[in-house]
């Protein structure tokens, strides 16, 4: 078997074509070196160099080995690095799941700041909704989630980070009597009919109007349950009722749809967004997304209006 030492020795003496200068090279005794070049001729089974009282040169074979060991050494240092990148994440791949709310303004803002630091992690984006994201990263079918929080119940097994505050805001259709208001109260919805997101699947943004609508002493007429975004805002577009939506919606424009401010301040106003991933998943690309996306949105005391701002 030729090993890494083998091939430098091999190649100091090629190069220098001095077993002499070679072995100083290589702060090596010459009969040791004169002895690893005769063990890889034997082991190739040719003759690799030619020697004589006055010169050393290369056969044929031999600088066609050379060429070749090159190449060896060439692969074997670029297998080196890239697990030195596996270990420290700069490469590997991905599984990120993120909220449909989210997709519009910041996921495609952190993920392009993220590709950018660390081209060679493969990335694969999943939208799913908070639980569907929950239950992946407990049996580590997704490596990251992008989720909204707090969550209902105890999730031991996740480690968390707050990364934005977003603001409600009231989705409306374009003629509605209160599209062209600058903001809008919940006391001046309580005879609206609400379109929302499925309580099965997002039991957080269900509270979050159930609480707010209860706050002003009344109980919200749902018409429609909608599951994916892009559904809810065509329906809001169709005219069927209005929505409860994180301003970061402002992105997915439609002709037919007015978005309008929700005044107050109280915490049900606001959307949080956290990562999370299991605490057992040692992925190592994990850190290094965890610490590139902390700082692209630096205090998650920031709003995301404040961060567009």
């Amino acid at each position: 078997m030729i090993s890494e030492r083998n091939l430098r020795q091999f190649i100091a003496v090629a190069e220098e074509l001095n077993f002499g200068r070679a072995a100083e090279r290589l702060h090596v005794a010459q009969p040791a070196l004169s002895y690893a070049v005769k063990k890889i001729e034997r082991y190739v089974g040719v003759q690799l160099i030619e020697r004589s009282r006055s010169s050393v040169s290369l056969t044929h074979a031999g600088r066609r080995f050379l060429e070749d060991s090159y190449q060896t050494l060439q692969h074997i240092n670029f297998s080196i690095e890239r697990a030195r990148q596996v270990t420290r994440g700069k490469t590997g791949r991905l599984a990120i799941g993120f909220l449909g709310t989210a997709g519009y303004g910041l996921v495609p803002s952190l993920m392009a700041d993220y590709r950018q630091a660390c081209p060679d992690v493969e990335t694969q984006l999943l939208e799913l909704s908070t639980l569907e994201q929950l239950d992946r990263l407990e049996t580590k079918h997704l490596d990251v989630g992008i989720v909204r929080s707090p969550f209902f119940g105890e999730k031991d097994f996740l480690h968390t980070r707050l990364i934005a505050r977003d603001q409600m805001m009231v989705a409306l259709p374009a003629r509605h009597r209160l599209a062209r208001r600058k903001t809008l109260s919940m006391a001046e919805l309580k005879d609206e009919g609400f379109v929302i997101f499925s309580r099965d699947h997002v039991p957080a943004s269900y509270a979050a109007l159930m609480t707010l609508c209860s706050l002003e002493g009344f109980h919200p007429l749902i018409l429609q349950e909608c599951i994916q975004v892009s559904g809810l805002i065509c329906v809001v577009a169709a005219g069927v009722g209005i929505a409860l939506v994180p301003a970061d919606l402002k992105a997915l424009q439609h002709p037919k749809v007015s978005y309008v401010p929700l005044k107050g301040s109280h915490s049900f106003q606001q959307v949080e967004i956290s990562l999370a991933w299991h605490k057992d998943n040692h992925n190592p690309a994990i850190p290094g997304f965890v610490k590139r996306v902390t700082e692209h949105f630096g205090e998650a005391g920031n709003t995301m209006a404040d961060k567009k701002a």
